[in-house]
C-alpha cells in the first residue's frame, strides 16, 4: 500500500499545483465576468433573476477553457521516461506498468472532480453575494433552488436529484481521468491515444444541459409553474437539441473510458516488476 501512495505522490507533485493553478484561473475568471454583470446596475437592484445574471454574463464560457487545459496537463505529463528520476523512482518502488496507470488515471478523476467542485463552490457563493443586490421578487428564499433548474450551467454543476446528469458528469470525470493516463500509458510505448481530446473538447462544448434534456427523463408537472424564465428550459419534449447534446456526451465518455481501459490492460508492459 505504501508503494501506491508513493506512486500517486508523484503524479501530485508534477501536477497537482499546475492543475489547482488553471482551476483557480478559470473560477477567477467566472467572478469577474459575473460581478462586471452585476456591477452594471450601480447602487440599484438589479432586476434580473439569478439564472438571468448566470445566463447574460456568460459564465460558462469559461469552464470548457479551463477543462481542456487540467486535461492536457493530465494527459502530458509522463513520469516514467528512462532518463526521468520519476521513471527511476516508479521502477524502484517496484509497481507493474498497468497497475501504475490505472493509479494515475484515478488521481486523474479526483483532480477532474476537484475542477468540477470548485466551479460549483464558485457559482454558489457568486450567487448567494448577488442575492442582496437583486430585486425583491428575484431575490425570494427560493432563488437559489430555482436557479439550480432554470440555468442549464448551474443545473450542469449541480443537478439536485437529476440521477442521468450525475451519472454523466462521472462517467466523464472518469472518461477523462482514464483517457488522459492512457494517452501517457500509450505515448510511452510509441502510439497515441487521442481519445480525451474529442471528448474534452465536446465537453467544453456541451456541458451545460437543461432539466429534462434526457428525452426519456420527463419532469415532474409540479415544477412548470416555476419555470417560467426568459431564459429558455427544455423539456426533452420540445427541440431535439438537449437530448441529443446528453447523449453524445455521455456515448462518448462511455466510449473512451472503455477503450482506455482495453488499451492500458490489453498493451504488453514496457518494463516488468
Amino acid at each position: 500500500m505504501r508503494r501506491y501512495c508513493s506512486v500517486l505522490g508523484l503524479a501530485a507533485r508534477c501536477t497537482f499545483w499546475k492543475v489547482l493553478a488553471a482551476t483557480m484561473v478559470s473560477c477567477g475568471a467566472e467572478a469577474a465576468l459575473f460581478l462586471t454583470t452585476l456591477a452594471r446596475w450601480g447602487p440599484e437592484r438589479n432586476p434580473m433573476s439569478l439564472e438571468g445574471l448566470l445566463f447574460h454574463s456568460r459564465v460558462f464560457l469559461c469552464f470548457g477553457p479551463g477543462l481542456v487545459l487540467v486535461c492536457a496537463l493530465l494527459a502530458l505529463w509522463e513520469g516514467t521516461g528512462s532518463g526521468s528520476q520519476t521513471g527511476y523512482t516508479v521502477r524502484r518502488l517496484r509497481v507493474g506498468e498497468s497497475r501504475l496507470t490505472l493509479l494515475w488515471g484515478g488521481y486523474g478523476v479526483l483532480c477532474l472532480v476537484l475542477y468540477w467542485a470548485a466551479h460549483l463552490a464558485t457559482v454558489l457563493a457568486l450567487c448567494t453575494a448577488a442575492m442582496p443586490h437583486l430585486s425583491e421578487r428575484a431575490a425570494s428564499p427560493l432563488a437559489l433552488f430555482l436557479a439550480c433548474w432554470r440555468s442549464p450551467y448551474l443545473h450542469a454543476l449541480l443537478p439536485l436529484d437529476d440521477v442521468w446528469l450525475w451519472g454523466r458528469n462521472l462517467l466523464l470525470c472518469a472518461a477523462l481521468g482514464l483517457g488522459t493516463a492512457a494517452f501517457s500509458h500509450e505515448r510511452r510505448h510509441g502510439h497515441r491515444a487521442w481519445g480525451w481530446i474529442p471528448l474534452a473538447l465536446g465537453a467544453a462544448l456541451l456541458f451545460p444541459l437543461p432539466m429534462g434534456a434526457f428525452p426519456f427523463q420527463g419532469l415532474d408537472p409540479a415544477f412548470l409553474p416555476y419555470l417560467e424564465t426568459e431564459v429558455e428550459v427544455y423539456t426533452g419534449s420540445g427541440s431535439p437539441v438537449p437530448g441529443l447534446m446528453a447523449f453524445l456526451l455521455t456515448g462518448g465518455s462511455a466510449a473512451v473510458l472503455i477503450n482506455a481501459a482495453l488499451m492500458i490492460c490489453g498493451r504488453e508492459p514496457l518494463y516488468e516488476n
